[in-house]
């Protein structure tokens, strides 16, 4: 259900006419202060800017900032009235203009006596699947239970809740095994469907038009799979979509369906129905309070001034760091195993929604929008690709997110006494890359260890690498939901800063209408009139083997 498309309020000037970003500008080209400099000049730094959200504790020190450059990124934050458009998203007005919508994730996850009575309705619904399914109640045809749910989505329809799984659940968990598919690759979807009996199986296709090709592609072999147990493959589907008419018109019942409003995107959507497998992994109980966890964070977000508002710092930060000093990636490093899915929800969250060269007055965006943002896990990633943000040519900002507590001491090998010997090596790792990339060792430094003459450049690091730190105390369902809303927050914060649509996504529809004229043309073997080169010589190659 679209909304009447609506205008954005009246901006005087665009983003690089305003007085903050002349201001940025020139601090820009006096070149950044140095970090070395900064905590020299103020040891107790990191206390003083560090600020807090919820259970989070966020560290932008290490960044290329000063006082004078905070004040002129707060100064931006009003000229372009961010705080506004925080407001006006949270009121549900239409603040995505080129679809005529509002952005109503938030409304997802209020308090049950603030949120709609739709949103109530859905919640309660999947609160009920979700327990009978945990409970082993016969809710299958013939009466069996659930023993494994198969989740079909992608994109957001995908990384959010296969991050809230992979993070939250652990030895001790319900009898139920959830799995995931995303792609068309038969490859992963055979993976996927090995093993369990499609007698006691439950899909979980979440789509929200339900005519996005993978999906549709892959819940079709679902169909046929589910068809070899007794009775209606259909009965072994819940449909998560936008357009339920569709769900219903391949045989799922409407009791089966839950409706994912119009105006929650993908990428925001994990509060929402497309939440249901996560929540039967994680317990309901556990679910609101991975919803309470976003709604703290959604409530100080549009509370907070900008000075002490951990969403928008860390929105202006990153039009800071790209949109001001040109630095076109940022690599989140997320230092505990159960965030390793961390950074690709992020990258689908940031890419799709900042990913944007036209702003909402349908100009150009005169400064660079939207960093490649890429990760992974903790010291994984420092045998991986660190050596390039210590010595590379290129500056990439990173985020570390840690967690002060180990997850969990169960199944622990032997000789592991203590798993907090673990954990504080794993900390410890994190606090040295972030003051190794912002300080590095100088020459003399180098040469004061005995290292040879001609060894001293290769062992020298520049330093003056930024990043931010962003510590829980644990991870737990709460404060997931809490980093998970701090980056939306941040997300669209930056929007509002770029004066871009962080909610649309059309740029990835070209490629999906492309893709689906010539998978049309190799499944009845008619030759395009422009075919390219890379399809005519996978028909030939394929034709070759089938013969």
């Amino acid at each position: 259900m679209g909304l009447p498309a609506s205008t954005p309020p009246d901006q005087p000037v665009p983003l690089t006419g305003t007085d903050a970003w002349h201001a940025l500008v020139a601090r820009r080209d006096a070149g950044p202060p140095s970090l070395r400099r900064l905590f020299a000049a103020d040891p107790d730094r990191a206390g003083r800017l560090a600020v807090e959200v919820g259970d989070l504790w966020v560290d932008p020190s290490r960044q290329h900032v000063d006082d004078g450059i905070l004040e002129a990124l707060s100064a931006l934050a009003d000229e372009r009235d961010v705080a506004g458009f925080l407001q006006r998203t949270a009121a549900g007005e239409v603040v995505n203009p080129t679809e005529g919508r509002p952005a109503a994730h938030g409304h997802q996850r209020l308090p049950r006596h603030e949120a709609p009575a739709d949103v109530v309705a859905t919640r309660d619904r999947m609160a009920g699947l979700a327990t009978a399914i945990r409970d082993g109640a016969p809710v299958l045809p013939g009466g069996a239970p659930v023993e494994t749910v198969v989740h079909l989505g992608i994109g957001g329809g995908h990384l959010g809740p296969a991050l809230v799984v992979d993070a939250l659940t652990g030895p001790g968990g319900p009898d139920v095994d959830v799995r995931f598919c995303s792609g068309v690759d038969p490859a992963e979807l055979a993976a996927t469907l090995h093993g369990p009996d499609p007698a006691t199986t439950l899909v979980v296709a979440c789509s929200k038009s339900f005519t996005t090709v993978e999906t549709r592609t892959t819940l079709d072999a679902c169909l046929a799979w589910l068809g070899t147990a007794a009775g209606p493959a259909t009965d072994r589907v819940v449909a998560v979509t936008a357009e339920p008419d569709r769900a219903s018109s391949l045989g799922i019942d409407a009791e089966r369906v839950l409706v994912q409003p119009d105006g929650v995107g993908g990428r925001f959507s994990l509060s929402s129905a497309v939440g249901l497998s996560a929540m039967v992994a994680i317990g309901s109980e556990a679910f609101d309070d991975l919803l309470a966890g976003m709604h703290a964070v959604d409530v100080a977000t549009v509370e907070r001034p900008t000075t002490g508002n951990a969403a928008v710092l860390l929105a202006l930060l990153d039009v800071w760091n790209r949109s001001v000093l040109g630095r076109t990636s940022q690599a989140v490093v997320p230092y505990a195993h159960g965030l390793r899915l961390l950074p690709a929800h992020l990258q689908q969250l940031s890419m799709e929604s900042l990913g944007k060269g036209m702003g909402t007055d349908g100009a150009p965006v005169a400064a660079p929008t939207g960093a490649v943002l890429w990760g992974s896990s903790g010291t994984d990633a420092q045998h991986t690709f660190f050596q390039l943000l210590h010595q590379g040519t290129d500056v990439v900002p990173v985020e570390f997110v840690g967690v002060a507590r180990p997850t969990s001491d169960a199944g622990l090998a032997e000789g592991w006494d203590d798993p907090r010997h673990g954990h504080d090596l794993l900390v410890a790792n994190l606090a040295a890359q972030a003051d190794a990339l912002a300080f590095g060792r100088s020459a003399d430094e180098v040469r004061a260890t005995g290292v040879a003459e001609d060894l001293v450049p290769h062992r020298t690091f520049g330093g003056d690498r930024p990043s931010t730190i962003v510590l829980a105390p644990a991870l737990t369902a709460s404060t997931l939901g809490q980093l998970v809303a701090l980056a939306e927050n941040r997300t669209v914060a930056t929007g509002a800063l770029l004066g871009i649509d962080p909610f649309d996504q059309w740029g990835v529809e070209l490629g999906k209408e492309l893709a689906a004229g010539l998978a049309d043309d190799l499944t009845t073997g008619r030759v395009g009139d422009h075919e390219p080169e890379v399809v005519a010589r996978y028909r030939a190659l394929r034709d070759e083997a089938a013969g």
